[in-house]
C-alpha cells in the first residue's frame, strides 16, 4: 500500500473510531406534554383554550384527552369541559395537564401569574433554551426563538459553542432528541454552507411555527451520534 493511502486510511479509521464510540443505542424517550401557551400577558378576566402537544416514547405526537388542575384556583380556574383557563386574580399559581396514555399518566406543569389591566404588555411568544454537550465534542450557548413573518427566528448568544473537530456537523430541530427520524435540519456540516461555529448569530427557518419543535440538538451527521441537545421552552 502506498503511504498517501495508508495515512488517508488512518484518518478515515480515527474519525469512525471517536464517533462510533460515544454511539446512541437507545432513541426511546419518556413521553411528554408539551403547553404551547404563553402566560406573560394572562389578565384578570382573560380565558384561554388549552394549546398542548402530547409526545409518545419516539417523539411522535399523539391525539389524547388532557385533564386540568389549578393548584389555586381562586387565581386561575380551569374548565375541563372546555380545556379553558381563566384568569380570575393577581398572583401566581400553575396549571398541571395530565393525560393517562397506554396505562400510564404523564403530566406538565406551568407557571401562571394573572396580572391586572395597568400592567403594560410584553411583544410576542418568546421561546428559550441552553444547548449542553452529550459527548466529549464542544456545544454550549443560549438561544431564542421568535416568530416572524413565514416562519421563526434562532438568535444564538455570544457563549453559542459547535465542535469544529467534529466529522460532519448538523444541528436540527426535533421532537424526539435522541433521534433524527422526523427532525429538520437547519444547519449543515462544512465551512462553504456557511456554518458558524462559534459567536452570536442568527437563523430564519421559513415554513415553522415556533410551537412545532421541543428540541434543538447537535449530530455527528455521517455516524448518527448526537453531541448536543436543548429543550425548547417558553421565555
Amino acid at each position: 500500500m502506498r503511504p498517501f493511502h495508508f495515512i488517508l486510511l488512518l484518518n478515515f479509521v480515527f474519525c469512525l473510531s471517536s464517533c462510533v464510540g460515544e454511539d446512541i443505542v437507545d432513541d426511546k424517550i419518556p413521553e411528554s406534554i408539551r403547553i404551547n401557551n404563553s402566560f406573560s400577558n394572562f389578565k384578570m378576566g382573560e380565558s384561554v383554550v388549552l394549546d398542548a402537544f402530547f409526545f409518545d416514547n419516539l417523539g411522535i405526537k399523539q391525539t389524547v384527552d388532557f385533564t386540568l388542575e389549578s393548584e389555586n384556583s381562586s387565581i386561575v380556574s380551569v374548565d375541563n369541559q372546555l380545556k379553558k383557563i381563566t384568569a380570575v386574580s393577581e398572583g401566581t399559581t400553575k396549571v398541571t395537564v395530565s393525560s393517562i396514555y397506554e396505562g400510564k399518566t404523564v403530566s406538565n406543569s406551568t407557571p401562571i401569574t394573572v396580572i391586572n389591566t395597568s400592567t403594560p404588555p410584553s411583544n410576542g411568544v418568546v421561546k428559550i433554551g441552553k444547548l449542553t454537550n452529550t459527548s466529549s465534542y464542544k456545544s454550549a450557548g443560549d438561544f431564542e426563538i421568535t416568530e416572524i413573518t413565514g416562519g421563526i427566528r434562532i438568535s444564538f448568544a455570544t457563549n453559542y459553542v459547535a465542535d469544529r473537530a467534529l466529522p460532519g456537523f448538523a444541528m436540527y430541530l426535533t421532537n424526539n432528541p435522541n433521534s433524527r427520524n422526523g427532525a429538520l435540519k437547519i444547519d449543515a456540516a462544512g465551512d462553504a454552507d456557511g456554518v458558524i461555529y462559534t459567536g452570536a448569530f442568527t437563523l430564519d427557518i421559513a415554513g415553522v411555527s415556533i410551537n412545532d419543535f421541543g428540541y434543538l440538538t447537535h449530530w455527528c451527521d455521517p455516524f448518527n451520534i448526537k453531541v448536543g441537545e436543548a429543550q425548547i421552552k417558553n421565555k
